[in-house]
């Protein structure tokens, strides 16, 4: 199989790093949009090479990954001619597939995706929308690949993969909060970091366990976390955090919309 990317910003990136710490050694052609990650890529990898055009990308491709900011993704795919026998997946936020089936047209099969940087390091989620064995093999590869059954459940994924950068935002704020108190900011960083890993890590190992299940083990009645617990609670900040993934699903929806 020769993978193509049309985009190749950090997801991209991602993709193909993981792809050949898995051992991949399918060809890969990215696209020049991104000189400077598309030049580092093809630099680092033998078989990366970059594409002299986006149109050169899918002559040259089985397996064509869409990976474009959605303000631009139209102007990009309908300037581009698709072949019949093209696998498209498109990690394009806020673009339908029945939008994404038309551009790309005649390609036979379309699949959306949403995978995490995470992938770099083969520890990505990656829902995957509408099931396809071919597609949920490669992001097995990367972590592991959620088929999903309808495009509304396929947002709810979405949305949910905008927690991101606040989730780092919560540890900068406990880590800056340690070095305030005087602790070297080294040490914050590692205890941190090395804290949210252990109890992501509970959380994967007790599927049986709800994640409102793990919040009653970790605290005890009148103890620390149960401060800061209920001290956060009052202050809303989980309802705040709820409402905000409500904006995201609007905007995802209104995006869908046009």
């Amino acid at each position: 199989m020769t993978l193509g990317f049309i985009g190749t910003g950090t997801i991209a990136a991602a993709i193909v790093e993981g792809l050949q710490s898995s051992s991949s050694g399918d060809l890969i052609l990215v696209s020049p949009r991104n000189e400077a990650v598309a030049s580092r890529l093809a630099a680092q990898f033998a078989n990366v090479q970059v594409a002299p055009t986006n149109q050169a990308v899918l002559d040259g491709g089985d397996t064509v990954v869409l990976s474009v900011r959605p303000q631009i993704a139209h102007s990009v795919l309908s300037e581009l001619r698709f072949r019949p026998n093209h696998r498209v997946i498109s990690l394009i936020p806020a673009v339908t597939l029945d939008y994404l089936r038309g551009v790309t047209a005649p390609a036979a099969t379309v699949t959306r995706a949403v995978p995490l940087p995470s992938a770099a390091r083969r520890q990505s989620p990656t829902p995957v929308f509408p099931a396809d064995p071919e597609v949920k093999a490669m992001f097995n590869k990367l972590g592991i690949a959620i088929e999903l059954d309808r495009e509304e459940e396929f947002e709810a994924f979405t949305t949910a993969s905008a927690i991101m950068s606040s989730y780092f935002r919560f540890a900068e704020t406990v880590a800056a909060w340690m070095h305030d108190e005087g602790v070297a900011a080294s040490k914050a960083h590692a205890y941190v970091s090395q804290m949210l890993q252990g109890l992501s890590g509970t959380a994967a190992v007790s599927p049986q366990s709800t994640f409102a299940d793990l919040v009653v083990d970790h605290q005890t009645p009148g103890g620390l976390n149960e401060q800061v617990l209920n001290s956060l609670t009052e202050a809303g900040a989980f309802k705040s955090l709820g409402q905000a993934l409500d904006g995201i699903l609007v905007r995802l929806d209104a995006g869908r919309s046009r």
